[in-house]
């Protein structure tokens, strides 16, 4: 659903305060319910794939290592 389909609902519904509040509230407890950190998420692949999770880590830390190498380049050369 688009934002200009969700306003459309919602101006077709024209909840009136106090509904639109339990609305509010239904929805936010919904993504509180379904929010997850990212490391729970990390457990959670290494719970399901034992043996891709160390090459995803691997993966993200030559990922990273892509960003952060000019940098350190870049402040070597400043220095140096």
């Amino acid at each position: 659903m688009t934002d200009a389909e969700l306003h459309q609902a919602w101006t077709t519904l024209e909840p009136d305060g106090r509904s639109r509040r339990r609305i509010d509230t239904q929805v936010s407890a919904w993504l509180d319910a379904h929010d997850t950190s990212l490391a729970a998420e990390w457990l959670g692949l290494l719970r399901v794939a034992p043996l891709a999770g160390p090459g995803l880590a691997l993966a993200s830390a030559a990922s990273m290592s892509a960003f952060i190498a000019p940098a350190l380049l870049w402040l070597a050369r400043v220095i140096g």
